[in-house]
């Protein structure tokens, strides 16, 4: 039988509950494929449901140490978690976590630039190997014995993928909020977090595929499909606003979920919590940027990272005036979180034209054509823009050209929008805006 076949079947029994066969299933494959620990992690949890607590426990004290080692945090801890829920003594599984990807650590990659391995996965035309027709108690001892064994697949890398928000805090810190940490575990189909939704937690998925989808005008359009190492969920932990999108679990699926509560309890005592909150949450608010605005859409990851470090952040209040009407232009703004609006004066009264949120830019025409802004942008409320300088400005649009190129497209767009706000026509598309 193929090793892929073996593995459906061994997946069959395990969930039929027919723990020994799933045993024997999961042995023939470890021994064909010993780099796929999947089949190492289902014996351990075959184990447990035939009561053998120490068998399991050692198989997944070893797939710990294996993951810790190779740059699978995730699935680290989901599988520290495992060995602690078992004997809650084996808290020195949680302290290599954070000496060795915390932000303490020499061997995390600060500039997120390390990516989490990919898992092996099965050959496809490899027969899985016979296993000898052995007893009940010599069948397990066998399982544990080749399942605990990673010494021939450990490998050891010089950089370290740096875990979402864990890997900003220093050691003392990832391990208090280590123990907050929840593993969940979830069945093909099942639904994470549901659209509508308040949201409490954010989620790290450590093994498994999930859908994000999104009901519009009646229907589930599916958004994406997210895989191993992705985080979701994560603005539930500066705001309780409802879900915007539905994520199900796509075949069974392994997460590591924080709650906003427990992080809360954190930071009171923690400032290190807070940082590392504000850090993380940043973060994120720029990849999205980055992911999404047209100013990057040319551009690949290395040239996004480039030009984003050359951006300050300017945190704002509300009212602040960020560009005022008739002023030369001193830079190019990117709006990472909050809301502005924009307002010029008409003959009577100051015209409110838009409002500007998350992703848009502003400022680039008095840039580019070398002419007083045309209107006043001033925030809402509390938010933070991206601002990147003029001299830096024209340093990065010489360097990319197609960021010269997108800007110049939506100057050209905006300037006819102009010359309705000249006979004094309200705007409502933010596109057609020349500032």
């Amino acid at each position: 039988m193929l090793l892929t076949s073996a593995f459906e079947r061994a997946e069959a029994d395990f969930n039929a509950r027919r723990y020994e066969a799933a045993v024997r299933g999961y042995l023939a494959i470890t021994q064909g494929a010993p780099s796929f620990t999947r089949a190492r992690f289902r014996i351990a949890d075959a184990l447990l449901n035939l009561g053998d607590l120490k068998g399991a426990k050692d198989v997944y004290k070893a797939l710990a140490w294996h993951y810790i080692r190779s740059g699978h945090p995730l699935l680290g801890l989901v599988v520290v978690k495992m060995v602690l829920a078992i004997d809650p003594g084996y808290e020195d599984l949680l302290l290599i976590l954070a000496e060795q990807y915390s932000s303490q650590s020499d061997r995390v990659d600060a500039e997120g630039e390390v990516d989490l391995p990919e898992m092996p996965a099965l050959t496809a035309d490899k027969e899985a190997p016979a296993i000898s027709n052995l007893a009940l108690a010599e069948l397990l001892a066998e399982a544990v014995r080749v399942a605990s064994n990673t010494e021939a697949i450990d490998r050891t890398p010089d950089r370290l993928p740096r875990i979402p928000l864990f890997s900003h805090l220093e050691e003392e810190a990832f391990l208090k909020v280590l123990g907050s940490l929840r593993l969940r575990r979830f069945a093909d189909g099942e639904r994470i977090i549901t659209q509508g939704e308040p949201g409490d937690s954010f989620y790290m998925l450590a093994d498994g595929a999930v859908v994000v989808s999104k009901k519009l005008i009646g229907k589930d359009v599916v958004l994406a499909h997210l895989k191993q190492g992705a985080v979701f969920g994560e603005m539930a932990l500066v705001s309780s606003a409802p879900r915007s999108a539905t994520v199900s679990a796509k075949g069974e699926v392994a997460l590591l979920s924080l709650s906003r509560a427990d992080l809360e309890v954190h930071a009171g005592e923690l400032e290190a919590v807070t940082t590392a909150l504000r850090k993380f949450t940043r973060g994120r608010f720029l990849a999205n940027l980055a992911a999404t605005s047209p100013l990057f859409a040319d551009l690949g990851r290395p040239e996004r990272r480039e030009v984003l470090k050359k951006f300050q952040s300017r945190l704002t209040g509300p009212g602040d005036i960020v560009i005022e009407e008739g002023e030369a232009g001193r830079g190019l703004f990117l709006v990472l979180r909050g809301e502005y609006e924009v307002s010029r004066q008409g003959k009577d009264q100051s015209l409110k034209l838009a409002t500007l949120k998350s992703g848009e830019i502003f400022g680039e025409i008095a840039l580019l054509r070398d002419a007083p802004t045309t209107a006043t942008v001033t925030s809402a409320g509390s938010g933070e823009v991206l601002f990147l300088a003029r001299d830096d400005f024209k340093v990065a649009v010489a360097a990319h050209p197609a960021m010269h190129s997108t800007l110049n497209s939506l100057s050209t767009a905006r300037l006819q929008a102009n010359r309705l706000v000249a006979e004094h026509e309200l705007i409502t598309d933010d596109s057609k805006l020349l500032l």
